[in-house]
């Protein structure tokens, strides 16, 4: 059961500018109609007025003149009957705790001027509801409660919000204008809103981001609907909505898309400290890592594409055979239309928003799915992608598998999956029944080729700064090491002196070492310390998801640690006796999301450049292959399919487009 708060006015008169009072009260219609949709929607409905008093109705709504009939105003009447108890008892604002609803109502009338508008309980729940990412819908006057909204700093959370009220034409029409201490349109103006208004008495409803604001009591039905739809978890009908918004072609200017970005950017920058929870909250990420890996590394792709994006949908001209001429041909990049991004646990918010950011650039209306094993940062992005960015151009859909099924049920321009290569078979099995384009960013056992004469201290701290990131659960870490001829010996006691110079002595207690995702990976890891001989860690406390990083030497090519991807903080080394036979034991496995190498050997680079196969190939620095925007970012067989970042986000989320142009004459 989904749950409503209606915040109603109180007041039962309105204070008119000569001084004498107006009987006023909340506006029929504007209660009735919300709170029927509403509840046939499934929602239960709480109603609260300041002080608990019983819910004034205004007298004049409810006469036929106003309701538009006799018949009219008889069924709202008798509906307003049939919800008189919430009405004669309702909750007292001071009491209610908006973290509690999934959306919240202010219907019209007079009152909200008189008392909501000075409201401090009032002014609270709207703050809150804003912050929260929930709708908030309000009516005619209804606005005028959100005068009473401040920060904590005394800052109106609403400048810069498109919104409509009842107009001062409207005011000046009904006789008002004269009599009024002020206007509602002028105040909201007067604070920072940009006030949509339309044709006098004429329904008119305004949505930006998760306000809702409808002109007149005519609007009001058209709100509530309007909330119910948004907030439909129903994958189709979320699928539907975004379709429906990609069809007017208001996500396809260049001006569009980058105020999507720019909003975007704004969710990341002024949320920093609510991700960063989130994110210690799930994975033990130290503030410096995560805001490095995460939003930093997010804002960064984001700053890269704006720098560049009005030159990547600049069309390219292409050369036309003679035979063809007088004519002109060109390439364009064209949206695709309504994506899915399903994101990882690992790195839950750079691996949702990243691949993000090339969907809106490329002109897309997009569903984000966090993984439900981040429950905090899914439940961040759930809440703060609506807020900044509305819902008719970015959905988020939380859950597990299930609703991850009912998703790839329904047909999408393109699926973008980050994870492992059982679900990304299950991904490309799903979108294949539509033909559906897919990208799957898997993983694999990334190695590290290490010849003799390279400085060993310092590839041991490259290695591990590599590994250890994140408590090894990132899909490039350095998997294990190859370790040539004599390096064998000596490198496990270099990486051992890395760990502790990186973490210390006692890694549990450094702040900026993670946690393992849960238990049952905890366990999936201490499993594989067995083989080889422990050189460093392996110390691990399951009730705290701990897992010291820990180095292996003496790995043999079959012990249980070399049979699968790691993702964690374990990382074997294994002796081989030259190039030609770690070039055999990589070729000899799937091909790995990444290879890296420390050699000073042109040749050796060479080499393995043209005689292996990887999504990347890094010599010298693993892993931050990936923070160089201009480098597409993908795997190749069983490591994934597919690229992004930076432009090749843009290919990946866009139809390149031919066009031919020959003249008639």
């Amino acid at each position: 059961m989904t749950a409503a708060l209606f915040v109603v006015t109180g007041a039962d008169r309105w204070t008119l500018a000569d001084g004498t009072p107006h009987p006023t009260g909340y506006w029929a219609e504007e209660l009735a109609e919300p709170h029927r949709i509403l509840s046939e929607a499934g929602y239960e409905i709480t109603i609260a007025t300041p002080g608990g008093v019983p819910a004034p109705v205004d007298p004049g709504s409810l006469t036929a003149a106003a309701a538009g009939g006799e018949e009219r105003a008889a069924a709202i009447g008798a509906y307003l009957d049939s919800v008189r108890a919430g009405l004669d008892a309702p909750a007292t604002l001071a009491e209610v705790d908006p973290d509690a609803f999934d959306l919240v109502f202010y219907p019209g009338g007079h009152g909200p001027m008189e008392d909501l508008a000075v409201d401090a309980d009032s002014a609270r729940i709207l703050t809150r509801t804003l912050d929260s990412g929930k709708p908030l819908g309000v009516v005619c006057h209804g606005p005028a409660a959100l005068l009473a909204a401040r920060r904590e700093d005394g800052s109106w959370p609403l400048a810069g919000y498109r919104m409509t009220a009842f107009t001062n034409e409207e005011e000046t029409a009904a006789g008002l204008a004269a009599k009024a201490p002020w206007l509602v349109q002028d105040r909201l103006t007067a604070l920072g809103a940009e006030f949509v208004a339309a044709a006098p008495f004429a329904p008119h409803t305004v949505v930006d981001r998760t306000l809702y604001t409808g002109q007149n009591p005519s609007s009001s039905a058209d709100v509530a609907r309007r909330m119910v739809a948004d907030l439909s978890a129903d994958p189709a009908a979320v699928v539907a909505r975004l379709r429906a918004s990609y069809a007017t072609g208001r996500t396809r200017p260049l001006d569009d898309r980058l105020a999507r970005l720019a909003a975007l950017r704004a969710l990341l920058t002024e949320q920093s400290d609510a991700l960063l929870a989130a994110l210690h909250a799930d994975l033990g990420k130290g503030p410096a890592e995560a805001y490095r890996t995460e939003i930093a590394f997010t804002v960064n792709e984001l700053d890269h594409t704006v720098r560049h994006l009005e030159q990547w949908l600049s069309p390219a001209p292409a050369g036309v055979p003679d035979a063809f001429r007088p004519a002109e041909a060109r390439v364009v990049r064209e949206p695709l239309g309504v994506v899915l991004v399903i994101a990882p646990w690992n790195y839950p918010l750079q691996l949702a928003l990243a691949p993000l950011v090339g969907a809106l650039a490329a002109g897309n209306t997009a569903v984000v799915k966090p993984s439900e094993l981040a429950p905090a940062t899914s439940a961040a992005i759930a809440r703060l992608l609506p807020r900044y960015l509305g819902r008719d151009t970015v959905a988020v859909v939380e859950g597990a598998v299930p609703e991850t099924t009912a998703l790839l049920e329904q047909r999408f321009d393109h699926v973008f999956y980050t994870g492992n290569g059982a679900v990304g078979r299950i991904v490309m099995a799903a979108a294949a029944r539509h033909l559906t384009p897919v990208t799957l960013e898997l993983g694999g056992k990334s190695p590290v080729v290490v010849e003799p004469g390279v400085d060993l201290a310092a590839t041991a701290q490259r290695i591990v700064r590599g590994k250890f990131l994140n408590a090894g659960q990132t899909c490039v870490a350095p998997d294990y090491v190859l370790a040539i001829g004599e390096t064998a010996a000596e490198l496990p006691d270099r990486l051992a002196d890395a760990v502790r110079a990186a973490y210390g002595d006692d890694p549990a207690a450094h702040p900026e070492y993670g946690r393992i995702v849960n238990e049952r990976h905890l366990d999936r890891l201490t499993a594989l310390l067995g083989s080889g001989r422990v050189v460093t860690g392996g110390g691990h406390d399951r009730a705290a998801r701990y897992l010291a990083p820990t180095v292996l030497a003496d790995v043999e090519a079959d012990d249980p640690v070399m049979r699968e991807e790691i993702f964690g903080p374990i990382l074997p080394v294994v002796a081989v006796p030259d190039l030609d036979a770690a070039i055999a034991f990589v070729n000899g496995r799937d091909k790995p999301l990444a290879l890296y190498a420390f050699t000073e050997s042109a040749d050796t680079k060479r080499r393995l450049t043209d005689e292996t196969s990887s999504g990347a190939l890094a010599f010298g620095l693993p892993v931050s292959h990936l923070a160089v925007p201009e480098l597409p970012f993908g795997g190749v067989g069983e490591s994934g399919m597919g690229r992004y970042h930076g432009e090749y986000s843009i290919d990946t989320f866009s139809h390149t487009k031919a066009i031919l142009d020959k003249p008639l004459g």
